[in-house]
């Protein structure tokens, strides 16, 4: 259905305060080393910041937050996987949690290898059985297996938004047409925090236990118990660099990549997702630690959720209807279907633009106006969509939302017009307000009465006195 734009303003009388308080004025954007980065809400996945978000980078082990969104859609958590040669088809430098083969391995322990541990032999373990399963051929070679599984990571990431990726491996050791940027990346976090179990486990700082956990293993599997310490600096409590309100989530170095970092942190309710990647080490120092510790703190301390609009208060708005029914009233108001929070600054609160378009059929021009004002058109149904309510920020359409009229409104007939005229009759002449009236009437009527029936008596008296027949003798 086609829509009018009918007015675009700023709605400074809907916009309540923010629901915590922010500085009075802005703090200046820090220092971040980074080749590239996004800052994200993860709540309605908006970037609040960035620096290169689009441009293509080696992801390192941040891969494999991808490769566990994955293992989690393919694999009970509660059921065992038995490792096979497959944990040995990886590069001599590459990071491992030495696996054996035959090993028993509970599928959330899987995942767990992948976050908390060093996790390349662990994220093959996954390809190797999410790819059979997703094929479903159960005798497929890993060697297959592993470009099936890259076909996999792809179609996933560009359903979660992320189309500027291609991914060779499960667990991101470098290849040249292995990469992503800081944007997918980001879109990939904000999906695995929506997963309780992937979120959870990203947010463990140790592991330690049975790789089989207590369930029941096929007889002759390797069972094994693991200790693992995050490589997530900002989880763990013993690290210099521990940042109390981070949650998670992996971490990555390759050579080309430098050092890359996926993160979360959560603060009053509020949770905001980091991406760096390829930060540099000044004098053996990463300054990843410090580059996620700093966007968080910039988000935390210059953005808050603001109530734009709420739902069931006051109407957002009213217009004139055009030639409405005798009797109705002569304007309709609307209300927005959804209430409206936004993320924001205090300096794009001020450029935050809110337009309302109301759907062509429920319009009309008044063809007597000489601005060509539009007004409101019957027949327009109580509770029917009448438009959208949008919030544009810089061109961009943040939050947008339907109206709806708050009442019915009837086309004028001839026929209404001659109902409306009888009720008012009805109601002018045999309402309670009428009753004194209706007494007085016929007191006057009644003392009309007397007097008529008086004079005719005095008449008819007079008549038969000096009548003009008399009686004959």
């Amino acid at each position: 259905m086609k829509k009018a734009r009918i007015f675009a303003f700023i709605l400074a009388t809907f916009i309540a305060m923010p629901l915590f308080a922010l500085p009075a004025e802005a703090a200046p954007m820090p220092q971040i080393h980074a080749e590239t980065f996004v800052l994200m809400e993860a709540t309605n996945g908006r970037i609040l910041t960035e620096n290169g978000a689009h441009r293509r980078m080696f992801p390192a082990a941040t891969t494999m937050i991808l490769t566990a969104i994955l293992a989690y859609e393919h694999i009970d958590m509660d059921e065992i996987i038995i490792a096979g040669s497959e944990v040995g088809n990886l590069p001599f430098d590459s990071a491992r949690n030495h696996h054996e083969v035959g090993e028993a391995i509970l599928g959330i322990n899987l995942i767990r290898g992948m976050l908390i541990g060093a996790g390349n032999d662990t994220a093959n373990i996954v390809a190797l059985n999410v790819a059979r399963r997703a094929s479903g051929n159960t005798d497929m070679p890993f060697s297959e297996a592993q470009h099936f599984f890259a076909g996999l990571m792809m179609e996933r990431a560009r359903d979660l938004g992320a189309l500027d990726s291609r991914f060779t491996n499960p667990h991101g050791y470098h290849h040249d047409n292995h990469f992503t940027t800081a944007y997918d990346l980001a879109q990939i976090a904000h999906h695995a925090l929506s997963i309780p179990t992937i979120a959870q486990i990203a947010s463990e700082a140790r592991f330690s236990g049975a790789m089989a956990g207590e369930a029941e293993t096929p007889e002759g599997a390797v069972l094994r118990n693991r200790t693992w310490n995050s490589p997530n600096s900002l989880i763990r409590p013993d690290m210099p660099d521990f940042y109390p309100y981070a949650t998670g989530l992996r971490t990555g170095h390759t050579g080309l990549a430098g050092d890359t970092l996926m993160a979360s942190a959560y603060r009053n309710g509020i949770t905001l997702i980091v991406v760096t990647l390829n930060s540099p080490r000044v004098e053996d120092v990463q300054t990843r630690w410090q580059d996620g510790v700093n966007l968080f703190e910039y988000g935390f301390e210059n953005f808050a959720y603001r109530t734009l609009l709420t739902v069931g208060y006051e109407p957002l708005g009213q217009m004139d209807v055009y030639n409405p029914r005798l009797g109705d009233y002569d304007y309709l108001e609307f209300y927005n279907a959804r209430p409206i929070d936004l993320f924001l600054s205090q300096a794009e609160l001020g450029r935050l633009e809110t337009v309302v378009e109301f759907l062509e059929e429920f319009i009309i021009f008044d063809e007597y106006d000489t601005e060509s004002t539009k007004m409101f058109a019957a027949p327009i149904g109580e509770g029917q969509i009448i438009g959208t309510i949008s919030h544009i920020l810089d061109g961009e359409v943040l939050f947008y939302t339907d109206i709806y009229a708050a009442r019915e409104v009837l086309q004028r007939t001839t026929a209404s017009d001659i109902d409306y005229h009888m009720a008012n009759v009805q109601r002018i002449f045999f309402s309670r307000q009428s009753i004194p009236y209706w007494v007085a009437g016929l007191s006057v009527a009644g003392l009309l009465m007397v007097v008529i029936f008086g004079v005719r008596r005095r008449i008819r008296e007079t008549k038969s006195k000096h009548g003009k027949y008399k009686m004959r003798l």
